[in-house]
């Protein structure tokens, strides 16, 4: 039974660990899916019920402050104990040093903020799909309502009930946009965007707990690998296979490089051809009774009665802070074979001493506008499947080591050139405006400036052309080569 709200909060910080960390030792990796999704969800809702086991009434929360300064406010009048406790004796005797009566009210306002700064996240998220739906045209389909983007290119998604489309959609075949449409579908009738809302919820909660983002992470992969199973049942794991890489070049350069391609496309496309996994292994969920009794034990032994006037909290049991703003010790890469570090290091354009930002760093990595970042350096280069993960941690001195993690997978090379849509213009002559050819490697570089050229041809309509990788598959596996399709509209 916590007696105050941070105790309640490292006693969640704990069960999250617990969870978090037995998933990704013994359940990763298991492709019963279906299984996996209520392991994640319960693990989030156990997280946050078994600290509330057997509470006391709300009135044993708070205790009187030991000194409270004249004309002070309510929260000067209230302490949480556990925070009076973090204090030390000091904070009990109203004749020593004030400062540290003022370190429960910092480590509050510090707490409420990062809780805001999500809050208010989330609730822009909401709202930027609430205008989405009010703003553009919507279908009624079965089961779902099919919303059209207009404003803007965007992949697909859905949201509750809504499914989302936009005009870069159009080039889809009949059939690949029924199999786009059956994907979405799948999310919306399994209800996956209130298992998103519930991490996103306890993400507000624990803002600063680091294995929120890899449940969150797993959760979001049970669901796409579902919604992959369901449509390839009907469809077949090849021709499912080759949408996957079609929606994932029809994206902006920044999904290409962080979030279809890279080795998640390739493994979802290699799960797909899998013989169905050994039911024996479900055995393994069972680990949830002894997980469950480890977090419950330790939160009951943290909320045992102390004989002191202040209860403790165990260090241990609590999360630090992500890190951010400090500034960078060393800079390593791993997997690197292509480029040297020499290479890698120019391309990120960060050095030891620099203030560690993520956001700098992602751009750096994949999602410089110009092209001017590391993954660019590989898929102009053929590494279609080029993939790169960062980890930064925390010194003893104060700096932050940074690893990067590289995944150079192998090279592509384009197979043919195919032109769709072009009935006035022959092939022949449309292929001078490629500057790519056949037994090339892919470059992502070279694909972007074909698109410009053929939009500024005058041949075609310019919001009409797109571009459509399909990678050659052989016995359900990959070949190493690409089929480019360029699919166009000519004027009227």
């Amino acid at each position: 039974m916590p007696s105050s709200f941070p105790l309640y909060l490292a006693e969640v910080s704990f069960c999250v660990a617990v969870f978090g960390l037995a998933h990704r030792w013994w359940l990763a990796g298991l492709r019963h899916f279906a299984w996996d999704r209520a392991y994640l969800l319960g693990a989030l809702v156990a997280s946050l019920v078994l600290p509330l086991l057997l509470w006391p009434s709300p009135q044993e929360w708070l205790v009187p402050a030991p000194a409270a300064p004249a004309g002070g406010g309510l929260l000067w009048q209230w302490q949480w104990r556990g925070a009076v406790a973090a204090a030390g004796p000091e904070a009990a005797n109203p004749e020593g040093d004030g400062s540290a009566q003022w370190l429960p009210v910092l480590v509050l306002a510090g707490y409420l903020g990062g809780a805001g700064y999500r809050l208010w996240g989330l609730l822009r998220d909401l709202r930027w799909v609430y205008r989405l739906v009010r703003h553009n045209p919507r279908i009624r389909q079965q089961g779902y309502w099919l919303v059209r983007v207009q404003a803007a290119p965007l992949p697909a998604f859905s949201f509750a009930g809504f499914v989302f489309l936009s005009a870069v959609h159009d080039a889809l075949s009949a059939r690949d946009r029924q199999l786009l449409l059956l994907h979405e579908a799948v999310h919306v009738r399994q209800r996956h965007t209130y298992d998103l809302l519930l991490a996103e919820a306890v993400g507000v909660l624990l803002w600063f707990h680091p294995l929120l983002k890899y449940l969150k992470t797993q959760l979001k992969d049970v669901h796409e690998h579902l919604a992959d199973s369901a449509v390839a049942h009907v469809a077949g794991a090849q021709q499912y296979g080759r949408l996957l890489v079609h929606l994932a070049a029809q994206q902006p350069p920044v999904a290409l490089v962080h979030a279809l391609s890279s080795k998640q496309i390739f493994a979802r496309i290699h799960l797909l051809t899998q013989p169905p996994p050994n039911p024996m292994k479900k055995l393994r969920f069972l680990l949830v009774v002894p997980v469950v009794a480890t977090a419950w034990l330790a939160t009951s032994a943290c909320n045992l009665p102390s004989h002191s006037s202040a209860t403790s909290v165990a260090p241990s049991s609590v999360t630090a802070p992500a890190v951010g703003g400090v500034p960078i010790g060393r800079i390593t890469w791993q997997g690197n074979t292509v480029l040297s570090t020499e290479q890698l290091n120019q391309a990120l354009g960060l050095k030891p001493g620099d203030a560690y930002d993520s956001a700098t760093v992602a751009r750096r990595l994949s999602l410089d506008p110009a092209g001017r970042d590391v993954a660019s350096l590989y898929l102009d280069e053929g590494y279609l499947f080029f993939s790169v993960v960062p980890q930064a941690k925390r010194q003893p001195n104060g700096t932050v080591d940074v690893v990067f993690t590289l995944s150079e997978g192998p090279q592509v090379r384009v197979r043919k050139l195919v032109f769709v849509g072009n009935k006035k213009v022959a092939a022949a002559e449309l292929a001078r405006l490629v500057p790519l050819r056949a037994g090339d490697l892919f470059s992502r570089r070279k694909v972007m400036q074909a698109q410009k050229n053929l939009a500024g041809s005058g041949y075609f309509d310019p919001a009409k052309v797109a571009v459509n990788p399909q990678p050659v598959m052989k016995n359900g596996a990959m070949t190493g080569l690409l089929d480019v399709e360029f699919v166009v509209m000519e004027k009227k």
